[in-house]
């Protein structure tokens, strides 16, 4: 690789910093980096460590552009320093931080569950409730604006959380009572698995008794023995996006200046959202 960095000033690899997160996102994105890399004559050399150890690396390698998921409350300033030094593009997905000199792809998050909401209620449901991570406040405010919008009716007893230790009895005791949720919307797939698991114990039934909305389209969610409907952005069309930005070439004589960008949502429907009937607001038994 250094030898062909020095013969043609490139090496056609590209770094990959990623999280150490299991989920079938995760896994999904990934794989889709790597299978359009190889579309465009790349290949990608991934770490899975401290992003300024990561970044330092690749640049010691002499990959020609570095590309990161990022999960970070906060980058350390050793990575902004370390950027500065890295002489390709980098460029952090996921939207969280913003890095002077660094390209930024976004995701809508808090579009795409606004965009669950509408669905929701252009099908009848007029009481929703919310499963997911308290902390997702893009995705809380998205769902909180639906709300607000489609004039629907949620009170915070319909928020389930999904790191709470009594997650299950909040669920139990959620869909037992007359006024029930007749539609869910799940913030993870991690989150839909447990809800699950407590569906079962207490016999409700995906979709004859509640709807369910599910953040993130993988393959997966389509192989289920019930079809999830979803909402979020196509993992093909976020590397795509990845690859078309890394890849991009400055105009000659020109400085080519960091991009930002925004992938929206799309939403996907399936089996697990249909129609409000009024046999959905009977409590479950």
């Amino acid at each position: 690789m250094a030898a062909k960095k020095l013969v043609r000033q490139k090496t056609n690899f590209v770094g990959l910093i990623w999280p150490s997160k299991e989920g079938l996102f995760f896994y999904n994105m990934n794989l889709q980096i790597q299978r359009e890399g190889v579309k465009r004559g790349y290949r990608v050399m991934q770490i899975m460590d401290d992003p300024t150890v990561s970044l330092q690396a690749f640049r010691q390698f002499g990959v020609d552009h570095v590309m990161f998921w990022d999960v970070f409350t906060m980058m350390p300033a050793s990575f902004a320093v370390e950027r500065q030094r890295f002489p390709g593009r980098v460029l952090a997905m996921g939207g969280i931080n913003r890095i002077e000199g660094m390209d930024w792809l976004a995701v809508d998050r808090s579009g795409a569950l606004l965009m669950a909401v509408r669905h929701l209620t252009e099908l009848g449901h007029r009481r929703l409730a919310y499963a997911g991570n308290k902390n997702n406040k893009l995705k809380i405010y998205g769902f909180l604006q639906g709300i607000a919008e489609c004039k629907a009716d949620y009170t915070p007893e319909h928020f389930i959380d999904y790191f709470g230790s009594t997650f299950e009895d909040d669920v139990r005791h959620i869909f037992q009572k007359q006024d029930r949720p007749t539609a869910i919307i799940v913030d993870s797939q991690q989150c839909l698995f447990r809800l699950l698991r407590a569906f079962r114990q207490i016999r409700v039934r995906i979709p004859e008794d509640v709807s369910v909305v599910v953040y993130d389209d993988t393959p997966e969610m389509s192989e289920l023995e019930i079809a999830f409907t979803t909402v979020g952005p196509s993992i093909q069309d976020l590397a795509v996006k990845a690859w078309d930005i890394v890849t991009a070439e400055a105009g000659t004589g020109e400085e080519r200046e960091p991009v930002e960008e925004v992938v929206g949502a799309t939403l996907v429907s399936r089996e697990s959202a249909i129609p409000f009937r009024p046999e959905m607001e009977l409590p479950v038994t």
